[in-house]
């Protein structure tokens, strides 16, 4: 197993009242600090009076902190392989819940920023257009960061959505006119008050980025790529439509269709030395425990997660087996204890069973014998050995196969002594897959039939040899086939242990009710990466990358350990061609760029209209589509009556749509202003009350005109200020609402809904 030792936090923690116009070394006094250091904090330190004094300073003299914001907290973490110290100073106002949170290294670079107050209530609805705010944005970096602000680019900015109310603008480091998207800077910006409210800064400040000066050109590059890069044909499956259609009430069915992917998930050509990469970061890392601990995999055999599974009493299990011919208790853990192929430690003795019915992918019953295997020895301070093994389970009630099973591995790691025990590893990687598969051929012989070894990896450590890590376990990942093609949602998964030749992890995941796509007529592979390379991101960047490595020699043995001294790493940063194409998916049948519903892929664009002018008059529709909420097309149709589907569509974008039963006819049909008055008082709730007869007057000059049916209604959008009248106070009950219309009474909504005493 790999683990990545991370940084060390001091546990001080500073709780103090100071005036807001600075603070004194006096004041903030942290144990015993030495006046002597400096703020460059190395690992281990801890923080002093000085160093926090310097960093307060700096900070306070980017951000201005309200005098009633006189609580102040710190809390630091010291310099660790993945970078410098870091202070996180808190100001709060102890009266309030409100409160002003900073993050800085020990220079003074700000890299967090949040204002917040936990009892303001936060405005759903935008009072500004998103072009009205940047300069905001602009103006707060340019103060507390005015060097990385020099460097910036404008990408974007999004509407965080109508329960916190800012728009976030997100910009990217540009170096030598080339995009350095590994560097990055957000800042949020309330969208009622105009204030600023948050802000994150990543980035890479003392490494030197190289000249922009390039060796190759992009059709070389793209050339290298194609030499590196196979497009593989896959399976893919729509899972978020088939649980949307099954909330909906509707049965679609599962569908696997066919896309081609690229074999690297990332791949980047140095721009310089035309040097092919294909990762960013290398990782020399270890960890003496050896053994993996993850949980138990319950039966992947096919049953469904919602499957209703349930466990069942004695009596039950006792006519369940009479009636259903299903396996006793003492047979299914026969089963598991006696097939020699299985890694059972020798001081398992302790055994449990307990029996399951649910459902496979079939919908026909599936009983599971779920089994448990325990060493039952008690651990005592006295024990040299503390180690106590597990292994579970789960057998088919009816076949006696095992579909799961899971056993822990102990490692070779002499805590007393400090050190690694030599073992030999009598089977190699190929002997171990043998082993696998004879056990899968028995097990599950039509289901191994149809998958094809897509990965091999080493698993736990069983001891160093001249600083190497020497592997004790391998794992093996068989994907699904139909008709050639991976489909790698469904497969099976094994590990076996090098030391013993025994499985010690097994499981399945298989969907019998898939129905695949034909790969007849598909593109070949090379006609496929001409499509996938000619796609917009695939570009010139600067990357950063990491070189860690890690030296156990210099790890401490005392009573806690400090790891920081043998873990380094590295950033460098390099200009390379890299695919950041996105999505992935190629139709085999078109080249055209998949989404992950297998639609063809549409780039999302920012709302905007030919037939809505910048102007005061239509700052509603361009609040909306800042708000990222709108109709498709060029075309807003200011005067067009809308649908009840669209409507709902509109709501549902905002946040507040769900499915009722509807009619789906419905949809099409245009609404009337009293019906969309109607709509509105049944999302907040309010139809038996809107129904109560003979108490409501509207009090409009045409209340006669009103369906009876919804005076209710309109009398209570009429106090909500959901909807009212025209200037000579008539509603206009029949009118057909128009799209501009239904954009102001959905701002309208917003605001009520917002409004807590309307739930």
């Amino acid at each position: 197993m790999k683990r990545i030792v991370s940084l060390l936090l001091c546990g001080a923690m500073l709780t103090l009242t100071v005036p807001s116009q600075g603070i004194t070394a006096a004041s903030i006094a942290v144990g015993e600090p030495n006046p002597s250091t400096t703020s460059s904090s190395k690992a281990g330190q801890e923080p002093t009076t000085a160093a926090l004094e310097t960093v307060i300073k700096a900070v306070k003299a980017k951000i201005e902190i309200p005098k009633e914001y006189s609580s102040f907290d710190y809390y630091y973490s010291s310099y660790s392989a993945y970078g410098d110290a870091n202070w996180q100073l808190v100001w709060r106002n102890p009266t309030t819940d409100a409160g002003i949170q900073i993050n800085s290294d020990e220079k003074g670079h700000i890299n967090f920023f949040r204002k917040y107050d936990y009892n303001a209530k936060v405005s759903a609805m935008p009072m500004y257009l998103k072009k009205e705010l940047k300069a905001k944005a602009d103006e707060f970096l340019k103060k507390i960061e005015p060097l990385v602000f020099s460097k910036l680019s404008y990408v974007d900015a999004t509407f965080a959505g109508v329960y916190n109310g800012y728009y976030t603008y997100e910009y990217q480091r540009m170096e030598n006119g080339v995009a350095f998207p590994d560097n990055t800077v957000s800042v949020s910006v309330d969208s009622a008050t105009a204030e600023v409210v948050g802000a994150s800064i990543n980035w890479l400040y003392d490494e030197k980025v190289p000249d922009g000066k390039t060796s190759i050109t992009e059709e070389e590059a793209a050339k290298l790529i194609g030499k590196n890069v196979k497009m593989e044909l896959v399976y893919l499956t729509d899972y978020y439509h088939i649980y949307t259609d099954s909330f909906r009430g509707e049965t679609t069915g599962k569908k696997a269709f066919l896309a081609y992917q690229p074999s690297n998930s990332y791949i980047a050509i140095d721009a310089k030395t035309g040097e092919v990469y294909l990762n960013r970061s290398e990782w020399v890392t270890t960890d003496r425990n050896g053994a993996t601990e993850e949980a138990a995999t319950a039966d992947a055999s096919g049953a469904k997660a919602d499957g209703g599974a349930y466990q069942l009493t004695e009596q039950e299990i006792a006519k369940l087996t009479e009636l259903k011919q299903l396996i006793t208790k003492e047979k299914a853990i026969d089963a598991v204890v006696e097939n020699d192929a299985l890694f059972i430690d020798k001081n398992i003795s302790s055994y449990s069973a307990y029996l399951n019915k649910s459902q496979d992918s079939k919908g026909n019953d599936l009983y599971v014998w779920n089994i448990e295997l325990r060493d039952p020895r008690e651990v005592s301070e006295k024990d040299t050995d503390n180690y106590r093994a597990y292994a579970s389970a789960q057998v088919n009630a009816k076949t006696g196969k095992i579909i799961g099973f899971y056993a822990s591995v102990n490692n070779y790691y002499d805590e007393k002594n400090q050190k690694w025990n030599t073992v030999k590893i009598k089977y190699d990687e190929k002997e171990a897959q043998d082993i696998l598969e004879r056990f899968l051929k028995r097990q599950l012989y039509d289901r191994f039939q149809n998958t094809k070894l897509s990965e091999q990896t080493n698993d736990y450590i069983a001891y160093y040899k001249n600083e190497t890590p020497v592997y004790g376990g391998y794992n093996y990942q068989y994907n699904r086939v139909n008709e050639g093609v991976m489909y790698p949602y469904n497969g099976i998964y094994g590990s076996v242990d090098g030391v013993t030749g025994k499985i010690y992890s097994y499981r399945s995941t298989w969907d019998d009710t898939i129905q695949f796509e034909s790969p007849k007529g598909a593109i070949t592979p090379e006609k496929a990466f001409d499509y996938y390379i000619q796609k917009d991101d695939f570009h010139l960047v600067y990357e950063i990358n990491e070189v860690n490595s890690y030296n156990p020699d210099k790890v401490n043995n005392e009573k806690y350990t400090d790891f920081s001294d043998a873990y380094s790493v590295e950033r460098e940063i390099r200009l390379v061609y890299r695919t950041d194409i996105n999505p992935i998916y190629i139709s085999p049948f078109t080249g055209e760029q998949l989404n992950y519903n297998g639609e063809v892929y549409k780039e999302s664009k920012p709302y905007a209209y030919k037939d809505v002018a910048d102007t005061a008059a239509n700052k509603e529709i361009l609040l909306l589509s800042d708000m990222n909420i709108g109709f498709e097309g060029e075309y807003f149709y200011p005067d067009k009556a809308i649908t009840v589907g669209e409507i709902t569509t509109l709501l549902e974008k905002i946040g507040y749509g769900y499915y009722d039963g509807s009619n789906q006819n419905e949809n099409s049909s245009l609404i009337t202003k009293e019906q969309m008055a109607a709509m509105f008082i049944k999302k907040l709730g309010f139809e038996k009350v809107a129904s109560i007869k003979g108490i409501y007057s509207t009090g409009y000059a045409d209340q006669d005109k009103i369906d009876p049916s919804y005076i209710g209604a309109i009398a209570l959008a009429k106090g909500m200020e959901l909807i009212g009248a025209d200037q000579n106070n008539n509603f206009n009950p029949k009118n057909n609402v128009t799209r501009a219309e239904a954009v102001h009474f959905i701002l309208q909504y917003i605001k009520v809904q917002n409004n807590g005493i309307y739930y």
